[in-house]
Order: C-alpha cells, then sequence, then structure tokens
C-alpha cells in the first residue's frame, strides 16, 4: 500500500531538451495530463498539459522550467497520504522518487484504484450496512459487538460527514451476504440504517461503479 505499488511502469518521461509537440503526443497516447521531467536519473520537474498547449510545438521543454511542478512523493509514502495528497494537489499524478530523490516512476489514477482494491475488503464476499449517527456517539467497539453479535464481523469501516450538521455516515463492509438480522439489530438500538446492499446488489453496484470509473479514465 505504498507509492511504490501505484507507479504506472508504461508511461515514459520527458527530458529538457524534448520538445512541446513530442510531449504533447505523448500525453495523448498514454491518456495523461502531466509527465515528468528527469535528466541523469534525477527528478526535475512535472510537465502540465495545459502548459504545453500554451506553446509552439518546437519549444523545447527547457525554457519552461519555472514551470515545473514540484509534485513527489517518497517510495514508502502510505497509500492513505498518497489519496490525501491527490484531494490537497488535485491530481492523481505524482512523480515518485527514492531517498536519493532519483525518479523511480509515476503514479496514475488507475494504478491508485488498483492498490485500493487489492489491499482491501472491497472483493471480499459481504455485504454492506450504512448507518447515520450523531458524531459525538459514534463508537466503533460498540458497533462492532452488534455485528459480532450476529456470528459476523466487520471487513471495513469508513466514516464521511453527512449532510445533517454534526452526523456522520459509517460504511460497513461486513463478511454476510444476508445482513437482514444484523439490520434488525442495529435498529433495535436505535441506529438510524440508511442503506443496506446485500451482496449480490453489492457486486452489481460496485461493477457498474468500476466501469464508469474506467471509462472516465479513458476519456
Amino acid at each position: 500500500m505504498f507509492a511504490q505499488n501505484c507507479i504506472d511502469n508504461s508511461i515514459p518521461h520527458l527530458r529538457l531538451h524534448d520538445e512541446a509537440g513530442y510531449a504533447l503526443d505523448l500525453m495523448q497516447e498514454y491518456k495523461t495530463t502531466s509527465l515528468a521531467v528527469v535528466e541523469n536519473d534525477a527528478f526535475v520537474g512535472a510537465i502540465t498539459e495545459n502548459i504545453l498547449l500554451e506553446c509552439d510545438n518546437d519549444l523545447q521543454i527547457s525554457a519552461l522550467e519555472e514551470s515545473f511542478l514540484q509534485h513527489t512523493l517518497k517510495e514508502d509514502t502510505h497509500l492513505f497520504d498518497i489519496l490525501k495528497k491527490s484531494k490537497e494537489e488535485s491530481t492523481y499524478f505524482f512523480a515518485v522518487v527514492n531517498i536519493d530523490k532519483e525518479y523511480v516512476g509515476i503514479t496514475t489514477p488507475q494504478k491508485i484504484l488498483d492498490a485500493l482494491v487489492q489491499h482491501s475488503s472491497v472483493a471480499t464476499t459481504g455485504g454492506i450496512i450504512v448507518l447515520e449517527l450523531e458524531a459525538k456517539n459514534y463508537s466503533l467497539a460498540e458497533i462492532s459487538k452488534i455485528v459480532e453479535s450476529n456470528n459476523a464481523m466487520i471487513l471495513q469501516s469508513t466514516m464521511a460527514s453527512s449532510p445533517s450538521q454534526n452526523f456522520i455516515q459509517v460504511s460497513l463492509k461486513i463478511n454476510k451476504n444476508d445482513l437482514k438480522d444484523i439490520q434488525l439489530t442495529f435498529e433495535r438500538y436505535q441506529y438510524n440504517v440508511i442503506s443496506v446492499i446485500h451482496q449480490s446488489e453489492y457486486e452489481v453496484q460496485l461493477k457498474e461503479r468500476y466501469d464508469s470509473l474506467m471509462r472516465y479514465l479513458e476519456v
């Protein structure tokens, strides 16, 4: 679950003497909006499609060095930190460098998604329950106890802000296909169950969302 596992080795990098037109052709071919610029194995910076579109095709990349971005990740950057930085920087394309600041490769949205799926319980058999509760009342220990009382276990849990003020939504991936008994138990303990996705429904929705994301990445 580290940056070194999110690298797309098929994407080439640029050198300072390459021309803008060549760089744009590469971006179109490899469906990326950013490419790393490397000299003598060292990462110099990243150039974006928006910058290149304003230049003559025969302009050398070296003339744009002041516009280079320095979006980098160390090889051992954790996936969670990659996702946080992706939100902060509004990009999924990061140059990965080693301890000597040598260029290792570039991350892509698909590789980050693949790493997230591979190292989570997304593909594991089970269903999903979504709860809404006041943030001050959140207790994972209590929620786990309710799930385990039904001879089940939580494979993964995530939290998100709710549209209702001071409330959160807790999504639970549970290792059971039929969640009716667990739903009833939560409701008996006065939890607001806002969604239950049994395994068959979940698989269909996951496939639809994954296919939609892949179509988006190919645009």
